[in-house]
């Protein structure tokens, strides 16, 4: 796994332009147009805050008492995750409790919820940080309680956790952009043809983001056709899925010679495949991470070109909980950082892939 400190000073000094569209919550606002900000402003004061921790087991007198704080309770890929945590706490023999905001950057919320855990009977947290610098203090905050802290799905620029079950996120932006290039190649665009590929994520405040940009960059440099590029705006979405769709809409109208987007995480993808299916164009292609009803519609489409990058979040939480008990009782994790792996879903494998995650 790539080193968290390393990946991001890197974001301080990175290449793409876009990253000046801001690192933070508080930079949208700024850097937004004043209509985008009301109509953002106008969905988050209508909008429940959260979830608080409820429990996903049955509650036991005598077992282990693991919180889990997730990035978003809404939407497919977490509720994957809370399947997982479930089923972990299952095989764990232990209760496990489960919350979060139901808005993906809402770091704050997390950071409230994580200051409750101070009044609760917690053995140990997972958590799955929506921020990764800003929530740093919680963290630390959490282990000078003895607490064992578990990170899943994405990670934290310190070292004040005492195990991670996540995607190497770097080598998941390779793949990637290796996809997207194949989907090119096999799709009739030629290496001296102008084609120019757009980058969606949800935010860059997240380690995940981050990674993956980077490894998107580092393969596109190294492996494309001079004349393919990788658009010098990054579009970020904040993880709202209307302003991510508009923003798919925007990049095919307006981005020259577009033949396709590099969505980086669950929400952006699924967007993106709603922007690209009612523009009903058929040249340009889509690689996404996850694995959704929307994006499984469009990888079925022969007319359609799309592949997705999909995690396996569900292994993540399972392991997860069963490193917070195992802390809990004094073990000690026989690896501290696990790589859970990605899945290339495709045309040709994506039954396989439904069937084998059958649920």
């Amino acid at each position: 796994m790539k080193l968290v400190s390393k990946l991001m000073v890197g974001l301080l000094a990175f290449s793409l332009s876009a990253f000046t569209a801001g690192c933070s919550q508080e930079q949208k606002d700024a850097n937004a147009p004043a209509s985008m900000q009301q109509t953002l402003a106008d969905k988050a004061s209508k909008a429940e805050v959260k979830q608080d921790f409820t429990p996903v087991t049955e509650i036991k007198e005598g077992r282990k008492n693991v919180y889990a704080l997730v990035k978003v309770i809404k939407g497919d890929y977490w509720k994957e995750v809370v399947r997982g945590l479930k089923d972990g706490g299952d095989a764990a023999d232990c209760n496990v409790y489960v919350g979060g905001p139901f808005k993906e950057m809402d770091w704050q919320t997390q950071q409230a919820m994580l200051k409750e855990l101070g009044g609760k009977k917690a053995d140990a947290v997972i958590l799955a940080p929506s921020d990764s610098l800003k929530l740093i203090p919680e963290a630390e905050a959490i282990q000078k309680q003895k607490l064992p802290l578990v990170l899943i799905d994405t990670g934290l620029n310190s070292k004040s956790y005492d195990a991670a079950f996540m995607t190497n996120n770097y080598a998941a932006g390779t793949k990637a952009a290796a996809e997207m290039i194949k989907l090119l190649h096999d799709n009739g665009v030629k290496d001296n043809a102008n084609a120019t590929v757009a980058i969606k994520v949800s935010n860059l405040a997240s380690q995940n983001m981050v990674e993956r940009v980077e490894g998107i960059n580092a393969y596109w440099k190294a492996n494309a056709p001079a004349a393919w590029k990788l658009d010098d705006k990054v579009l970020v979405d904040f993880g709202d899925k209307d302003l991510s769709t508009k923003l798919g809409e925007e990049a095919m109208a307006n981005i020259s010679n577009l033949k396709g987007f590099i969505a980086c995480n669950n929400r952006a993808a699924v967007a993106t495949a709603t922007a690209v299916k009612n523009s009903k164009r058929k040249d340009v292609m889509l690689v996404g991470f996850d694995y959704s009803k929307e994006i499984a519609e469009l990888i079925a489409n022969p007319d359609l070109k799309t592949v997705s990058i999909a995690q396996n979040q569900y292994t993540m939480a399972v392991e997860g909980v069963k490193a917070a008990v195992a802390l809990a009782k004094g073990a000690k994790p026989e690896q501290a950082e696990v790589d859970t792996g990605v899945e290339v879903v495709t045309i040709d494998n994506h039954k396989d892939f439904e069937a084998r995650h059958k649920k």
